[in-house]
């Protein structure tokens, strides 16, 4: 059953069999006001004010005392759960707030290190491959045989100083597939002579160079050719090859 205080209006759980007789006095926990219960049937509690001058008994004082109250006043109950549940929501709206913030600064905005701005990355710079590229076999027992030979140059189209370009080329089968792939930093050039002597690690070494022969890979100036070599060993049947290609990797802007 729910006894409902007279006073302060706050609801609690009551035993009916902890009653004594139709009408029981008891006091509420919360703000220690005294009234009388009367117990018309076995759900239906109707209370009555206690007058001023009538004395409590000592038992009636102990029944009312020891009487139990919910841990949150059965009324409040539904307005602190909308609370916490606002309360929770807010917390959300603010999280996903601050994270959209911080993924755009990072992601829009140039790091701001010890005051120094520093640059966002940039997009890698225009480098044009020509037209003049050229391709042929070469015999070199070094390195078991055939090899094949890719030479060609590249030009910087930026506008700006470039550095460290680095070049793809491939061999298509006649399915066109991809048979072979090798890669090579422009500035990186080999005479036809030392193409039939030096080792394939030799000319490995040398295609790998970064900064390219005399440092011709560095800071190229605009308008600037570079030349290239992409030299191919341990080849399929001459007869399975078709085609080939060449194309820009990476370059960095100074």
């Amino acid at each position: 059953m729910i006894v409902t205080c007279e006073s302060c209006k706050t609801k609690f759980h009551l035993d009916p069999l902890r009653l004594k007789g139709p009408r029981s006095r008891v006091r509420c926990s919360q703000c220690g006001h005294i009234f009388s219960v009367d117990q018309v049937d076995e759900e239906v509690l109707i209370h009555v004010d206690l007058p001023e001058d009538e004395e409590l008994e000592e038992s009636d004082l102990e029944f009312a005392s020891s009487l139990e109250s919910p841990a949150v006043p059965l009324r409040e109950a539904p307005r602190r759960r909308n609370m916490l549940l606002a309360i929770g929501g807010a917390a959300l709206l603010l999280l996903g707030a601050v994270l959209f913030w911080f993924v755009d600064r990072m992601t829009s905005a140039p790091p701001d290190i010890g005051g120094v701005k520093v640059p966002a990355q940039s997009e890698m710079p225009t480098v044009t491959i020509l037209e003049s590229t050229q391709a042929y076999f070469l015999e070199n027992p070094q390195a078991g045989g055939q090899i094949f030979v890719i030479e060609g140059e590249v030009s910087n189209e930026s506008g700006k100083l470039v550095s460290f370009v680095l070049l793809e080329g491939r061999l298509y089968s006649v399915n066109n597939q991809v048979a072979q792939s090798q890669r090579c930093y422009a500035g990186n050039v080999m005479s036809r002579n030392e193409l039939t002597k030096l080792s394939v690690n030799e000319i490995q070494n040398r295609m790998m160079n970064r900064e390219g022969k005399d440092l011709s890979n560095v800071r190229i100036p605009p308008s600037r050719r570079v030349p290239f070599m992409l030299v191919f060993h341990n080849l399929p049947e001459f007869g399975a090859l078709s085609d080939y290609s060449v194309e820009l990797v990476s370059a960095k802007t100074d």
